[in-house]
């Protein structure tokens, strides 16, 4: 089965916040072996979503939508999904009760346009909102699957969590499982090259690499009935990524960069003194945090202004 995450919302149009929505949930359709194809944000504009929404159910089986459900006017995903299938909007009681009980608790009068949050697209399956007062809806129709949740992610997380992907099981022929790989010392296009074989030739797993943050990573791949046969289908692969940037590559799932670093020190016996500026004690930090380092790490300092490195530094 596959997937297209669509978010609607101007805000992230005009880049006032970053979509996590859609990295949390692509990465949580990878787990249970749904891939995601496409990913489109879409503006608060009532042609626009409709576009969105065919084009969406043209080429893929579901869609996952976030935004737009909240009660005023230009929350319309629930509409716009309802028209697309031509059923109407009918009245959900718990929804409105549920909307009702949060002012209540809040010791506030509920507006009279939030009983807009207790329609939904006849024939849904309501999804229950324990964080906001936007319950979410599931809609299949036509062979298509449709998913509505609101706007903020610390709704949609534990929504898509507790609700979704026990549902969207039933599609899942596999799990897919990555792992990554961090590349230090070297550039991309080096690290690329010294295993051009293995991107070229492998089809599951699948190797890619990205550069970002100062480092290259490495991530690989592979899908397969359950996790434990994906990631058999990884090991290998895994050996021989070790074996040809060996010195220069290790797990970022075991160990982050700083603790690499503090157990080559300590391994080598080498001491370490560090002078930072702009990184303003980031690099002390990463050190310190490991055990021991006390023996390996002499003394750091942070010289900002020029005056600083000349009198400290002699530089």
């Amino acid at each position: 089965m596959n997937a297209e995450i669509l978010c609607f919302g101007s805000e992230i149009l005009h880049g006032d916040i970053v979509n996590s929505n859609a990295q949390y949930i692509s990465k949580k359709m990878a787990e249970i072996g749904i891939n995601v194809y496409y990913h489109s944000v879409v503006g608060d504009n009532h042609n626009r979503m409709e576009e969105a929404f065919r084009l969406a159910f043209e080429r893929v089986d579901i869609v996952i939508c976030t935004g737009g459900l909240g009660p005023t006017q230009d929350d319309i995903t629930k509409e716009i999904l309802a028209k697309y299938h031509q059923v109407k909007m009918v009245y959900d009681e718990d929804s409105y009760s549920h909307v009702k009980q949060i002012y209540q608790r809040l010791k506030k009068d509920m507006p009279e346009s939030n009983i807009r949050q207790a329609y939904f697209p006849e024939g849904s399956i309501v999804l229950h909102n324990a964080f906001g007062t936007a319950n979410g809806c599931l809609l299949e129709k036509n062979g298509k699957t449709a998913v509505l949740l609101p706007g903020p992610p610390k709704e949609v997380m534990p929504m898509f969590e507790e609700l979704v992907i026990p549902y969207l099981m039933k599609y899942s022929d596999g799990v897919i499982v990555g792992r990554k790989y961090i590349v230090t010392g070297l550039g991309e296009s080096t690290t690329e090259a010294m295993i051009l074989d293995l991107i070229e030739n492998q089809t599951n797993p699948t190797i890619a690499t990205f550069a970002g943050n100062g480092r290259v990573v490495v991530r690989v791949t592979a899908k397969a009935k359950s996790k434990s046969e994906a990631e058999g289908l990884i090991i290998p692969v895994e050996i021989e990524l070790l074996k040809r940037l060996e010195g220069y590559i290790y797990r970022s799932e075991t160990i982050d960069v700083g603790e690499h670093a503090a157990k080559m020190l300590l391994n080598h016996k080498l001491t370490i003194a560090v002078a930072e500026s702009c990184t303003g004690g980031l690099v002390s930090a990463k050190l310190i945090n490991f055990p021991g380092i006390s023996s390996s790490f002499l003394q750091g300092f942070i010289t900002y202004s020029n005056q600083s490195k000349v009198d400290t530094l002699g530089v």
